[in-house]
């Protein structure tokens, strides 16, 4: 884990190398920003240079702190995780215990809390505390894609660093060189997850990501030449993939966005969806309020899904009034 496996953040890491350089490390980071664009990543490689021996800009990846972070087995490095997407108040008790111990091996101690704004509120309230007077010693890295969920008093004590979307080159560029894929495909998945490097990874290595989405385009194309018997299996398969669902409604309403683009453009560059140019050009025939009217019954969907209206019923309404619009 180094610096260099860091994608798209520059100015950030120049801060915080230029922090360690001037010996002006804060006690408490909170590291905002939306999911999948590297802030667990870089945090732990912002840990791991605190406590390397060389007290260096950049972990020298050589001496004894370094091999036992990567080891994940650092005495003086603790990451705390959700547990059933809740971070609870023992959890972070257990920050204050390690905290009231000198460090094992360096002079400091690092502690990291992924996803903190799922922490609760006594979880929280123990962490203001702890927050108050820290050790000379402690660093503390809070990471979150929703600081609104926490406390403005535990916002206030820390300092903020803002993680903004990656480059759309940048993306495209790691998945090429680093996970192999073609540049169309690499083009596909970093669009679609809007720059979340993170993301555009995971749906890198999904077995069946492009599988549902051809099942989708399919279902839709079915839909629109009026075989609405399909739509009950396809209830079936949404609720097969209910965990997904929000990745599946995405699909479809950038799979609408593409053709009010190519109706308006016929310009394939400003899709998404390139290499189903044929398809899109066979459903290109529908209007422009049309296809507006669809995007907006899939949005309502989804909302509607996050306020836990009845699933089933949401994604049978939304498929019915798809096809009522031809």
């Amino acid at each position: 884990m180094d610096y260099k496996d860091i994608v798209g953040h520059d100015i950030v890491v120049q801060s915080l190398k230029r922090a360690v350089k001037n010996e002006n490390i804060n006690h408490f980071y909170l590291f905002e920003g939306e999911e999948g664009l590297g802030k667990r990543t870089l945090g732990r490689t912002f840990a791991k240079t605190l406590l390397c021996e060389e007290k260096n800009e950049e972990p020298c990846n050589q001496c004894s702190s370094c091999r036992k972070f990567d080891h994940e087995n650092h005495p003086d490095y603790l990451e705390v995780d959700p547990e059933k997407g809740i971070i609870r108040k023992g959890q972070v008790e257990e920050i204050i215990r390690r905290m009231s111990m000198s460090p094992f091996q360096g002079d400091r101690k690092v502690f990291l809390i992924d996803q903190a704004h799922l922490m609760n509120k006594e979880a929280q309230n123990a962490m203001l505390k702890t927050l108050e007077e820290p050790p000379s010693y402690i660093h503390m890295i809070l990471v979150t894609s929703s600081s609104k969920n926490l406390l403005p008093t535990i916002i206030s004590r820390g300092q903020k660093i803002r993680f903004h979307q990656i480059p759309l080159h940048f993306v495209i560029e790691y998945l090429v060189q680093r996970e192999g894929i073609d540049q169309e495909e690499a083009k596909f998945l970093g669009e679609f997850s809007k720059g979340s490097l993170g993301r555009a990874v995971e749906l890198c290595h999904s077995e069946d990501f492009f599988e549902l989405r051809d099942w989708l385009l399919e279902l839709v194309d079915s839909i629109i030449r009026g075989e609405s018997w399909k739509i009950f299996s396809a209830v079936e398969r949404f609720t097969q993939e209910k965990d997904r669902v929000q990745e599946l409604l995405e699909v479809m309403m950038l799979w609408f966005r593409d053709l009010l683009v190519y109706k308006a453009t016929e310009e394939m560059e400003l899709v998404i969806n390139r290499d189903k140019e044929k398809l899109l050009s066979e459903q290109s025939f529908l209007d422009f309020d049309r296809i507006n009217d669809i995007i907006k019954k899939i949005q309502d969907t989804s909302i509607n899904i996050q306020m836990n209206v009845n699933y089933q019923l949401s994604i049978e309404t939304m498929l019915f009034n798809i096809q009522e619009e031809f």
